[in-house]
């Protein structure tokens, strides 16, 4: 993956050249039909995922609790706290992902704390 390619998602906007080519490595590009099940509610968390087009549908229990869009990140709150995923989403356009896998993500820490930081104060906000 490039660099170029994380740098347009908020996550990753702050990190200097040298942490995005360290992220670039461990992440990768995927592409979801619409009507896909990304994550699903109550499974083990395994991926975190950051839209870098269209558009997903979050939720819990089956009743909606948000819109999802270009730029956004989910899955993230699961892998950091080895819990469950606490919701569902579903894609509700096609939808090309970049994904970091667990191992991957935890590499982070050592290899772009920076950014791993980001992750973590994005995991302590969402449980507000």
């Amino acid at each position: 993956m490039e660099p170029a390619q994380l740098k347009r998602i908020p996550l990753f906007s702050d990190a200097d050249d040298r942490e995005l080519r360290r992220v670039a490595v461990f992440a990768e590009s995927k592409e979801v039909s619409e009507g896909t099940e990304v994550i699903a509610e109550g499974e083990f968390s395994n991926a975190l995922m950051a839209i870098e087009d269209g558009t997903a549908e979050v939720s819990r229990d089956g009743e909606h609790i948000a819109d999802l869009g270009r730029g956004d990140v989910f899955g993230e709150a699961g892998m950091l706290d080895d819990e469950l995923r606490s919701a569902s989403v579903t894609a509700t356009s096609p939808l090309k992902l970049i994904t970091m896998g667990h191992f991957e993500v935890k590499r982070l820490k050592k290899d772009a704390p920076d950014v791993y930081a980001k992750i973590e104060q994005l995991v302590e906000e969402r449980k507000r």
